[in-house]
């Protein structure tokens, strides 16, 4: 039975935003995508149940390490809505299922190693190192599934569009200040950039045929 507003203490758009610190359109449409419950007064208003407004508290990382988590969530999820078109280019052709699930373990952990860089000044040494070595076996992987360089970088591409456009909706989503929104944009921008050439390089490179030749 859905909740009425005498068993609830609810809020309007404007108190429930303010709370979480998001603008009042953000959290409009999380209510019509069903991530946040409402009541609609009988003059259509929406009403947020302080209860569930409390609880996103806990889960909206606004401060610290817990932006690195939410931003790479976020990326996952808009990643997994535009795959079924991007399944349609030529780029996303050709690839075998082992070799797709090799390529998803490793945008999941590029998006992890891009998300620390959210709250990181600059990768370490070791994750720079993980991160060039991740786009050189993507390069790899790509070339022995018969794809061209510039389909490799098509898909590297897709995935890049895909965690910048999440960077750039955190100050409308978590209101972090555009300044630093722009910051922590060069620095994966610059993560990616690095990964994309090593990418490359390795895609160019002879690749060992099936009995092991070049």
């Amino acid at each position: 039975m859905p909740a009425t507003p005498e068993e609830h203490e609810w809020l309007t758009l404007s108190d429930a935003s303010k709370r979480l610190n998001v603008h009042p359109a953000t959290l409009r449409q999380w209510s019509d995508e069903g991530k946040v419950r409402i009541f609609r007064t009988p003059g259509g208003h929406r009403r947020f149940s302080r209860t569930d407004i409390e609880r996103m508290l806990q889960v909206i990382p606004l401060r610290g390490v817990g932006l690195s988590s939410f931003v790479m969530s976020e990326v996952l999820q808009r990643t997994r809505q535009e795959l079924p078109a991007a399944m349609q280019q030529s780029w996303a052709t050709g690839i075998g299922e082992d070799e797709r699930q090799r390529q998803r373990e490793a945008g999941r952990q590029l998006t992890r190693l891009a998300s620390e860089l959210v709250t990181k000044p600059a990768p370490t040494a070791a994750q720079l190192a993980e991160a060039r070595q991740i786009g050189a076996e993507y390069g790899r992987m790509m070339a022995r599934a018969g794809h061209s360089l510039p389909d490799a970088v098509m898909a590297f591409i897709f995935f890049r569009d895909s965690l910048l456009e999440t960077v750039f909706s955190l100050p409308e989503t978590t209101g972090l200040d555009r300044d630093a929104t722009l910051a922590i944009v060069r620095r994966i921008n610059d993560l990616l950039n690095d990964v994309l050439r090593m990418m490359m390089a390795a895609h160019e490179q002879p690749q060992p045929m099936a009995d092991g030749t070049r």
